[in-house]
This record gives structure tokens, sequence and C-alpha cells, in this order.
């Protein structure tokens, strides 16, 4: 019971975060708030690699014996890298696409959730000084 209970608050925050990324995003979208849209390509990247790489962190947790903050470094680099490669690639021909600005904001996403990650696993780890 304790497993699904660590499990539903993580999915539960993380499912929180990504929401909140979205709502300010498209907050800022709609009011031209323009220190919201500063924040833009960070807070795009954050919704999108927040739904995938937590989807693929936790089936590998739960499916696998693979250490759990392993997994998500490596999901995240690889959710991180290719759609920034991709995007980057693909409308980089456009005059108004800011490239440098996506690689950035999909770098801020990476640090972001396996930040979260490794904030979480340390705080699972059994306290040494007691």
């Amino acid at each position: 019971m304790r497993n699904l209970r660590t499990d539903l608050f993580a999915i539960g925050g993380c499912v929180l975060i990504i929401l909140a990324a979205l709502l300010l995003l498209n907050y800022g979208r709609s009011h031209q708030v323009s220190s919201i849209l500063v924040f833009g390509f960070a807070l795009d990247a954050i919704a999108f690699t927040g739904v995938v790489g937590n989807l693929i962190v936790f089936l590998l947790i739960k499916l696998t014996r693979f250490r759990p903050l392993r997994v998500a470094f490596w999901t995240f680099l690889i959710v991180t890298l290719v759609p920034a490669v991709a995007i980057t690639l693909i409308a980089g021909r456009d005059p108004k696409f800011n490239a440098p600005n996506v690689v950035i904001g999909y770098v801020v996403s990476f640090f972001f959730w396996y930040g979260l990650h490794w904030l979480w696993s340390n705080k699972l780890k059994p306290s040494e000084t007691a």
C-alpha cells in the first residue's frame, strides 16, 4: 500500500506540474504577458518532456529492475535531445524560428525533470544520520 501511495503522489505531482506549465503558457500567449512568454520555450518543453518522459520512466521502473535514477537520466536525456534536434532541423529553415531558444528550453526541461527525480530518489533513501 505504501508503494501505491507514493506512486500516486509522484504521478499526481507530475500531472500538476505539467498542467501548471500548460496553463501558464496558454495564459501568457492569450494575454501577451511578455514575462511569461520569455519562459514559453521552457514551459512548452517541460510539458512535452514531462508527459512523455515520466510515462516512460514510470513504466520502465515498474516493469524492470533498472535503477530508477539511472532510468530517469537516460530517458530524459533521450526525450530531450530527440525533439530538440528534430525541431531544430525541421523548422530551422524558417527565418522566424528561434533555434537557440528551443534548445535552451529543452535543456532547462531536462535539468528540471531530472533534478526533480534526483530530489525524489534522495528523499526516498533511508537517512544515514538516524
